[in-house]
Parts: C-alpha cells; sequence; structure tokens
C-alpha cells in the first residue's frame, strides 16, 4: 500500500533559516532523490504563524520504503554537516503514514500533476475513539470530502493512517501524534472563507462525529516552497 514520509522540522534559534534551507536544498534532499520507491519530494513552510515553521512530504511506493537499505543506511552515513545541525534543530519530527483507500479524485483529474501540488495545504490531524472508527471513516468518505470537492478552490484531499512517529528536540511533544491525517490542498487560502467550505464544516454529521468520536484535533496551514524532481 503506498504512504508517506511526513517531516515537520523547527530550525529554534540555534540554526538560522538560511543554514536550515541550505542544508535541505543541497545536502539533504538530494540524497534522498535516487531513492527506490521515493516518488516525490516537497518542502512546505507554515502559512498560519503557527510552529513548526517547516513540512516536508515524501511520497512513498510503501512506508516500508524507510526501514530499508538504501534509505535506513542515511542515519549511519551523514555528514559532520548533517550531524550538527539535526542535533541542534529545535524539532525533527518524522512519521510514516499508508494512504487509506478510497482515493478519492483529483480537482485535475488525470491531469494532476502529484510534483506540482496545489499551492497550500490544510493538514487535519484526529485522534478518534476507536468504537467510532467506523462512522468516522463513512462520515469523511461520503460527506466530509464531497464537500469539500465542491470548495472553490479544492484542489485535492488525501486521508493517511499513522503507522511509526519519532521526534526529537527541545520542541518535540511527548506521546504519538493522532492516528488519522488528512492532507487537502488547496488554490488559495480563501477557500476557507467561501460558503461551500464553511457549509462543510457545519453539518449535524459533523457535529455529531465532532461530540462522540474525536478526542484530538489539530489542524495548520502550509504554503508550497519547492519540488524537486528525480531527472
Amino acid at each position: 500500500m503506498p504512504g508517506i514520509l511526513f517531516v515537520y522540522s523547527e530550525p529554534g534559534s540555534a540554526v538560522t533559516d538560511e543554514e536550515f534551507n541550505d542544508w535541505y536544498d543541497n545536502e539533504h534532499v538530494p540524497l534522498r532523490l535516487p531513492i527506490p520507491g521515493f516518488q516525490s519530494w516537497s518542502c512546505w513552510t507554515a502559512a498560519d504563524n503557527q510552529r513548526p515553521t517547516y513540512a516536508a512530504i515524501y511520497d512513498l511506493t510503501s512506508p516500508s520504503v524507510v526501514d530499508e537499505p538504501p534509505y535506513s543506511d542515511l542515519a549511519h552515513t551523514r555528514s559532520e554537516r548533517e550531524q550538527s545541525l539535526i542535533s541542534r534543530l529545535a524539532l525533527l519530527d518524522r512519521r510514516t503514514y499508508t494512504l487509506r483507500e478510497p482515493v478519492h479524485p483529483t480537482k485535475a483529474g488525470a491531469a494532476y500533476n502529484p510534483l506540482a501540488p496545489g499551492p497550500y495545504l490544510s493538514i487535519v490531524e484526529l485522534e478518534v475513539k476507536p468504537e467510532h472508527e467506523a462512522e468516522f471513516d463513512r462520515w469523511y468518505d461520503e460527506e466530509h470530502i464531497p464537500m469539500l470537492a465542491k470548495v472553490p478552490g479544492w484542489v485535492r484531499s488525501r486521508r493517511f493512517v499513522l503507522e511509526f512517529a519519532a521526534a526529537t528536540g527541545t520542541e518535540a511533544k511527548e506521546g504519538r501524534p493522532p492516528k488519522h491525517l488528512s492532507i487537502h490542498e488547496w488554490e488559495t487560502p480563501a477557500a476557507f472563507d467561501t460558503t461551500e467550505f464553511k457549509d462543510a464544516l457545519q453539518t449535524p454529521w459533523m457535529a455529531k462525529i465532532k461530540e462522540t468520536a474525536v478526542v484530538e484535533a489539530r489542524r495548520r496551514v502550509f504554503k508550497f516552497a519547492r519540488s524537486w524532481d528525480r531527472s
């Protein structure tokens, strides 16, 4: 089953943004471009004035790609520069997720280019009571995403289930992140002010899910910074 490697990063006071981006663009990502199983590489910056400041998304043929060579070898072959920088980051939060089916079609259909995603993301993390997960999934697939797809400016929505998480740094949170992750791509954050978007958040079914099923909810908004191509 396909999945993603999802990473939150915060340079903090010990690493400048210039140093972080130079390392990321010129050392970190290039080492991952040739790895079989990696299908996309994108970096995002916060558009909501919250921390962490950076997010990265790597599409994988399977979450297991990160547990096997050659990717797993990277942790043992880091340069002195990379070792030093990672040790000084305020946050390095790495997670793998499995893509959840059904996979909903994109606005552009077959013309959608995963190397050129929507310029904005809303990232929603939800922890749900196990006894309510079946209804939660039905609501998300049968009502919520179909309604979001009608919002002007919507591009794509995908859902994932957490497989692994590990975080280091002074800003790392204790405990495991929420199990359910949704990534929604948008043409503009103005979509959040539309009637269609507000209607999608105010249905009786959603109110029921929030009251009876959701234990924890986190939401972030990010702006596209850069993507890479293997060629």
